[in-house]
Formats: structure tokens, C-alpha cells, sequence
């Protein structure tokens, strides 16, 4: 049986009461509308926003700057966007005398063919590429890399002696 709503209208004729079905089971139907023709919908006019509202953020940028010196010479490989956290997995580098003896010797000559090469403060060894996170993902991912590695053991291989040639 059909849900309609009741309702009484004076006309008894049998086209009457037809169309007064159509319409009430129109009117029943999700997304129909539901207004009837006597009814008006509501004003469509919006109420105008407080200066102080309008004005609250005009001193934060939309964009963030992407200022080079701030990463070490670095430049994105992808646009910054506003809950994305660029992340990669490495494994840090303890820096020895006799590797910073041969980047001395070598960052030199490298820099004749790149100029803007500069010596890092940290060193590591990647792992990954830069990957995209959202906020919620960090952390179950952060513990599944951890579950993942838990199994393999530290491994500390001494430096070969490394002497630097001159030219």
C-alpha cells in the first residue's frame, strides 16, 4: 500500500481526486520538493556578513612562501597544500672525520659544475621519495613502518680508509 499522506478536498468528481493523488505522492517522494502551491518557499535573500568577520584573516596568506633558504636550497617536487605533510623515510647518518675529510675535497670541485652546492648540517640515507600523508594517516603510518622494522637488527660496519687523491 501507498504511504500518502491524507487529505480532503471538496471536489468529489473521480479526475479530481486523480490528480490530487499524483500530487500527494509527489509531494511524498524525496528531493519532490515537498512545498505545496499554496505555500511560498523561503526567501532566497542571505544575510549580509559583519565587517569584523569579513576582516578577521586579512593578515594570513593563503599560500604559503616557499622560501628556499629556509630548507637548506631545497625546492618542492609538488605544490604545498593546506593538511598534506610531505614525508619520507631515511635513516640518519652519523658523520665521521674521515667522510668529512673527503666531501671537504670533493664539495669543491662538484661546486665548479653546480655553484649552489652547500654542505649540509645532517646527513641521511633515503629510504623513499617524498610521499604525500594527510594529518589522520601519519601515525598508523609511523606504526606500521615500525612493525615493519622491528625485525631487522642494528648493523654498525666500520668506514673503509678512504684517501683522497688531489688533482
Amino acid at each position: 500500500m501507498s504511504a500518502a499522506p491524507l487529505v480532503g478536498y471538496s471536489s468529489s468528481g473521480s479526475e479530481d481526486e486523480d490528480e490530487a493523488e499524483a500530487e500527494a505522492r509527489a509531494q511524498a517522494r524525496p528531493g519532490a520538493g515537498g512545498c505545496r502551491r499554496a505555500q511560498s518557499p523561503l526567501p532566497s535573500q542571505r544575510l549580509p556578513v559583519p565587517d569584523s568577520v569579513l576582516h578577521m584573516f586579512l593578515d594570513t596568506k593563503e599560500e604559503p612562501e616557499d622560501d628556499r633558504e629556509k630548507h637548506g636550497g631545497r625546492v618542492r617536487t609538488f605544490p604545498h597544500e593546506r593538511g598534506n605533510w610531505a614525508t619520507h623515510v631515511y635513516v640518519p647518518y652519523e658523520t665521521r672525520e674521515e667522510f668529512l675529510g673527503l666531501l671537504d675535497v670533493l664539495l669543491p670541485h662538484a661546486q665548479t659544475y653546480v655553484p649552489r652546492l652547500v654542505q649540509m648540517e645532517a646527513f641521511h640515507l633515503s629510504l623513499s621519495q617524498s610521499v604525500v600523508l594527510r594529518h589522520h594517516w601519519i601515525l598508523p603510518f609511523v606504526q606500521a613502518l615500525k612493525d615493519r622494522v622491528a625485525s631487522f637488527q642494528r648493523h654498525q660496519a666500520p668506514l673503509p680508509e678512504i684517501q683522497p687523491k688531489v688533482a
